[in-house]
């Protein structure tokens, strides 16, 4: 079946399916009327085929008697008892003997040749005087009679036509009514399409509530509910966005302003040693600012990125990334005389690379400031039951056990020895797992400090 021509400005699902729900409904009307009035013109047939019979019949009877007593006197002639108005020009009969003598006719019955061969009983169409006749022929008074009567098929045809004609004329009714009835029941189910596009047409650019519509159909409510989704990833990110942007700027004031003042003394220096330590004070500040915008945008992409945690996941060669968060760290722990130890029983996580990246990056670099000098951290990977366990052990100070939780809070920071930590790498580490659905434990460490555990949950690459 093919459709009407739609161009992508002109498309309309409602007129589609009006189309395809009118069409359909009409060819199964037809079908029907189709077969109804088959089954109908059959019936027709044997019905009139069932008169034919009758009338010859109740001829019969009527002139079986007569014509008895004509042969039994030796009469000879042929007789007919009837005008033409008694039948009319649709019927015609004769009645013959069966040694073929013709022993009565109707008004338009032939006088030479029966209609029917004599032999022939039963009903048959023949061809009389250039027109098509439904014949019937049966015996009587013993089989010594044979009468045979004929209905003209045109005739016939033109009654059933009538008929036909207005079967049809009463079809147009029920198909207006199937089409009103279907437009209309389109129209009362779309409305949840068009109350959504109204709301999402008139709603302002920052409205991102939920799309609500009152009774969607079944099959309208996965768009609602992804058009939904989409606002609420959309509120989000934006949410974030105007989070970062109202951090930094508050953040980055302290540190601008610092600048701003050493820039100020460098200015106002009157000697070369004072100019020097000014600018040192200058660049020490520029690098805190740079590490301080770093670790907000490393915060503001893991947060971005959290809702897309399952997608992202694959295989991780963790000792790859080790190697690369230790040629960014290496030299600061060489400075500070430390022993970086690594022990990978399971080389591999299913995780973020970006997550893994700042994960390490976040608990080596915490882990590489607080050691004392000459200290040593070890970081460890090992399966235990289902799950990976990620470990951080380190010599320095470690944590109270009262102050763990607070570690996780942003721009908290224990002790000012860190050096120019800015209190973001444990709430970056935190993201990273919650977005893998991780756990995270702060212990005490076998080395004497802190032992940062990270336990992710095992699965298939």
């Amino acid at each position: 079946m093919k459709f009407p021509a739609f161009t992508a400005r002109d498309w309309s699902l409602r007129t589609r399916l009006l189309l395809i729900a009118a069409l359909a409904s009409l060819a199964t009307l037809l079908a029907g009327s189709a077969a109804m009035f088959w089954a109908a013109e059959k019936e027709d047939q044997r019905l009139l085929d069932s008169r034919l019979e009758d009338l010859a019949r109740t001829v019969l009877s009527f002139s079986e008697h007569e014509i008895t007593e004509i042969l039994g006197e030796g009469r000879t002639e042929m007789m007919h008892t009837e005008t033409a108005a008694t039948l009319g020009s649709r019927y015609r009969y004769q009645i013959w003997t069966r040694h073929g003598t013709l022993l009565l006719h109707s008004y338009l019955g032939s006088k030479i040749a029966p209609m029917q061969p004599l032999g022939q009983t039963g009903f048959s169409t023949q061809r009389i005087e250039g027109e098509e006749f439904r014949v019937f022929a049966m015996e009587g008074n013993g089989g010594e009679m044979v009468i045979q009567v004929a209905e003209c098929l045109d005739e016939r045809e033109s009654a059933i036509g009538a008929v036909s004609l207005y079967f049809i004329a009463f079809l147009v009714l029920p198909i207006t009514l199937i089409f009103v009835a279907t437009w209309w029941m389109l129209r009362r189910s779309l409305r949840a399409i068009d109350a959504s596009a109204a709301q999402l047409s008139t709603r302002s650019p920052i409205d991102l509530t939920p799309v609500v519509t009152e009774n969607p159909p079944r099959e309208l409510q996965p768009m609602i509910h992804s058009i939904n989704s989409l606002l609420g990833r959309v509120e989000r990110t934006l949410s974030l966005e105007r989070g970062f942007t109202a951090v930094a700027a508050h953040e980055l004031r302290t540190p601008l302003a610092g600048l701003r003042a050493q820039a100020q003394i460098a200015v106002s220096a009157t000697s070369p040693a004072e100019l020097a330590e000014a600018l040192a004070l200058v660049m020490s500040g520029v690098d805190r600012a740079s590490h301080l915008l770093d670790q907000l945008l490393d915060l503001a992409r893991m947060e971005t990125t959290a809702s897309e945690a399952e997608r992202l996941r694959k295989s991780v060669d963790v000792t790859h990334l080790y190697e690369t968060v230790v040629g960014d760290l290496g030299n600061l722990a060489s400075r500070r005389g430390l022993r970086l130890e690594a022990d990978f029983m399971e080389p591999r996580i299913v995780a973020m690379e970006l997550g893994m990246l700042l994960l390490l990056r976040n608990l080596l670099g915490n882990a590489i400031r607080y050691t004392p000098v000459g200290g040593r951290v070890v970081i460890s990977t090992r399966r235990e039951g289902g799950e990976i366990a990620l470990t951080v052990d380190d010599s320095g100070p470690g944590i109270p056990v009262e102050s763990r939780a607070r570690v996780f809070e942003r721009f908290e920071r224990l002790d000012a020895r860190g050096g120019d930590g800015v209190g973001l790498g444990m709430a970056i580490v935190q993201s990273v797992v919650v977005a893998h659905r991780a756990i995270i434990r702060l212990l005490e460490s076998p080395l004497g400090g802190l032992r940062v555990q990270v336990r992710f949950p095992s699965a298939e690459a």
